[in-house]
């Protein structure tokens, strides 16, 4: 990593490392996705081909049933060729060089699966309601994506005004009904009310700005940073891998012995309940 990516780092709260993951590494997690998709399918006797794309397996599975859909999206965050990559020195030993930290600690890794039948996109929006207050993101998608595709988008700079709070700042980010970039695109959100005057000075169409990412190319920002995306109007899916690392001497779960919290919620399966127990039969 270079002097300027640190530079940029603190000055634009953003860099992008071209072709960062390999085309082996990827095409490693897609086979074992793949493996994955050919198990369910197969022991649901699903109609299908080996041989069809991932994308294309995806779709049947989803046609056929929405929960496994939902359960073949967990486990391909305990997946060890994903998870390989997420904790490897290759991308921790950048991060800690960004956040100036000898250990990161990582949350809310996975495998985005965007589509434009579902469409499921974030708003502008700061990452709070983390167990720090300070940490790096990445987002490295496995397919390209730029403004015209439909992708992630960010606002350069807008980290340096800290915690911006807003009418919507108590919801989850995909609750928010403002910051939309398509209707800040559009000129739609001109009149809106954000509750705060610099967020109005920053939510623009000409601050909004789209990384052209080719697959492989990962991009690292900032928490604070206002980042959201728009809906991928390409055939398939937009694979897109994210995780969050935290930087320790900014985690009051750790340096507060009165910090309350509601649990570290992973999403990651990791145990069957006993109504369930006698389904272990069917997979045997």
């Amino acid at each position: 990593m270079k002097k300027k990516h640190l530079e940029n780092f603190d000055k634009k709260g953003f860099i992008i490392l071209k072709k960062f993951i390999s085309k082996k590494e990827i095409n490693e997690i897609f086979s074992q996705m793949s493996e994955i998709l050919d198990f369910v399918l197969t022991k649901n006797s699903v109609k299908f081909k080996k041989s069809m794309s991932i994308d294309e397996k995806y779709f049947i599975l989803k046609k056929y049933s929405k929960n496994l859909k939902g359960h073949f999206y967990d486990v391909i965050r305990i997946l060890d060729s994903f998870n390989n990559l997420v904790y490897s020195n290759k991308i921790t030993s950048i991060i800690k060089k960004l956040l100036n930290q000898k250990s990161v600690l990582i949350t809310n890794h996975r495998l985005r699966t965007d589509h434009k039948k579902e469409k499921a996109n974030l708003p502008l929006h700061q990452e709070v309601n983390n167990i720090s207050t300070d940490s790096a993101l990445i987002f490295c998608p496995f397919v390209k994506t730029n403004k015209k595709t439909g992708g992630i988008c960010l606002i350069p700079s807008s980290h340096k005004f800290g915690w911006l709070k807003t009418n919507e700042s108590h919801l989850s980010a995909c609750d928010h009904k403002l910051g939309i970039p398509e209707n800040i695109l559009s000129n739609k959100e001109k009149n809106a009310d954000y509750g705060n005057s610099i967020v109005k000075k920053l939510f623009t169409k000409e601050n909004i700005f789209f990384p052209d990412l080719d697959p492989g190319d990962m991009l690292i920002f900032r928490s604070k940073i206002f980042h959201g995306s728009t809906n991928y109007v390409k055939k398939g899916l937009r694979w897109s891998l994210i995780a969050n690392y935290h930087r320790i001497d900014k985690t009051p779960y750790l340096s507060n012995k009165d910090f309350k919290s509601t649990g570290m919620e992973l999403g990651i399966p990791m145990r069957i309940s006993q109504k369930n127990l006698k389904l272990m039969n069917t997979i045997v």
